[in-house]
């Protein structure tokens, strides 16, 4: 039984951290994006969704600021190959500032497409918040 119990997510095996996101508008056609835990490719399809309303909405130029608050990476297993609204969507986004543990610079900047897009991707620590944000502002 004990078997059965580590393959269902019983004793001896932690669970992954439920993913969490939220989004706001802030002036200066800023989003900001905060994610935590496990990111799934469910929620990032949600955020995209919004993302591509906001486009559609006739906010191009938009700036992003992404936090990683508790980030601990990407479910395995999904299909992360998925480049649709990248394609779409991706020369109407111009700047990116990521806010995180410097661990995670590398894997986000693969994931961002970092240098295969218009948008310049800038990773700042979470000591440097408030120079990512006078980064994304054009100061």
């Amino acid at each position: 039984m004990k078997w059965l119990q580590n393959l269902l997510g019983g004793r001896g095996r932690k669970a992954a951290p439920a993913p969490v996101a939220t989004m706001r508008k802030e002036a200066g056609n800023i989003y900001v994006l905060q994610v935590g835990g496990v990111i799934n490719k469910a929620t990032v399809d949600r955020i995209q969704a919004i993302a591509a309303q906001a486009v559609e909405r006739d906010a191009k130029d938009l700036k992003l600021l992404l936090i990683l608050s508790g980030f601990e990476g990407w479910r395995k297993g999904d299909d992360w190959g998925d480049l649709d609204f990248f394609a779409r969507y991706g020369d109407d986004i111009s700047r990116i500032a990521v806010v995180g543990e410097a661990r995670w610079e590398d894997p986000m900047r693969i994931f961002l497409l970092a240098g295969r897009r218009r948008a310049d991707v800038r990773f700042f620590t979470p000591d440097q918040a408030v120079q990512a944000r006078a980064w994304l502002a054009g100061a």
